[in-house]
């Protein structure tokens, strides 16, 4: 899907979307909730000389109806390590009921078309895709204040997401004894199931750099790579910032 939220979604992509959440087939799918919030994700590729005018599109007109549409915007966040080109912004709903009704009141505004005109030519792609909370993870803050925030995906092979998640309970565990803000484990919902995600949230970079390696001197520090040695094939992270049109829409 190469929109946030576009017309084409309102058909077959949108019916294909709902399907997959609402009945999902995750073999892990009774480990989550019941239908409760969902987190869309979209990463945003902006071309390379319109960051500035993208920005303040999203600012002035993009915030607005999206919020308008009942969305509830965990962040926005540009990448300081990764692709530099790229934004990442998370929006949680009550539902998928909820996003349905988003995309429909979207769908007729004649607002979000003009938007939707000025906006897909300053990109050079987009991807998207649906989180949800397990029954043990960390809701995340709305429009977190952090300053930087670590965007981290494990990659768990299907036959080992039983072991994984039983072994995330310990690590949330050990992660909040140890000092650090985060939100997750997210499970895709839409998207690749092999993928978990977490949120890190820190104030300075120094404040990772402190936190991580006390616990990797520690007994904890030893048993959370044991339990991530278990189950996980790879780990991939990301440094984001608050993009700057946040703090003055917040």
């Amino acid at each position: 899907m190469k929109r946030m939220i576009t017309v084409a979604a309102l058909s077959a992509g949108l019916l294909l979307l709902l399907r997959s959440i609402l009945v999902p087939d995750s073999p892990l799918a009774a480990d989550t909730p019941s239908p409760t919030k969902v987190y869309g994700e979209w990463r945003i590729r902006i071309r390379p000389d319109r960051g500035t005018e993208y920005s303040r599109l999203i600012q002035d007109k993009g915030l607005p109806l999206f919020r308008e549409a009942g969305g509830r915007m965990v962040g926005w966040w540009t990448t300081l390590m990764g692709d530099l080109y790229e934004h990442v912004t998370i929006w949680e709903y009550d539902g998928m009921p909820a996003f349905e009704k988003a995309v429909g009141l979207l769908g007729k505004d004649e607002r979000f078309h003009k938007f939707a005109a000025l906006r897909d030519p300053l990109l050079s792609g987009e991807d998207s895709r649906f989180l949800r909370l397990l029954r043990f993870s960390e809701r995340p803050p709305l429009s977190s204040n952090a300053k930087f925030v670590v965007h981290e995906i494990h990659q768990v092979p299907l036959g080992r997401l039983g072991a994984y998640f039983k072994n995330a309970e310990e690590m949330i565990a050990i992660f909040k004894k140890n000092g650090f803000k985060l939100a997750g484990p997210f499970q895709s919902a839409v998207g690749k199931s092999s993928e978990i995600t977490y949120l890190f949230f820190y104030e300075s970079l120094s404040e990772r750099d402190s936190r991580l390696a006390a616990l990797a001197s520690s007994a904890d520090g030893q048993k959370l790579d044991r339990l991530l040695g278990e189950t996980v094939e790879d780990v991939t992270t990301r440094l984001l910032l608050p993009a700057s049109f946040t703090q003055s829409s917040q």
